[in-house]
């Protein structure tokens, strides 16, 4: 998985997280298992970059326009990258910790198609 796409990756897992306006301490503990298993590749510091991609989730979760097109580019690029298949598995690891909501079930169909489609 290249840098770009594992931030991607973790970019949709803050925005799914947002949607679903809930983090349980079960999804608190695999997302933590996923950034550590994704690795780092990056001059930058994680931790600065997951200040910024919450607020890029925040951001686009606060307007269906917005969520869409954050998708849309994110999906795009981890098609290309060809890592669809680990990006979706982590999120369906890491939202399905405390079963999967409606809204994550939305986000998760929508962001399959995009992926494979």
């Amino acid at each position: 998985m290249t840098q770009e796409s594992r931030q991607s990756l973790i970019e949709l897992l803050f925005l799914a997280l947002y949607l679903d306006n809930h983090l349980s301490l079960a999804e608190d503990e695999v997302l933590t298992t996923a950034l550590d298993a994704l690795g780092w590749e990056s001059p930058h510091p994680r931790e600065i970059f997951i200040f910024q991609a919450f607020a890029k989730a925040r951001e686009a979760a606060s307007d269906a326009g917005n969520t869409d097109a954050f998708v849309d580019s994110h999906a795009d690029l981890i098609r290309r990258d060809g890592t669809s298949a680990p990006a979706i598995t982590w999120l369906y690891k890491i939202l399905g910790a405390d079963g999967i909501s409606s809204s994550e079930e939305r986000f998760l169909k929508k962001l399959e198609k995009r992926l494979f489609s």
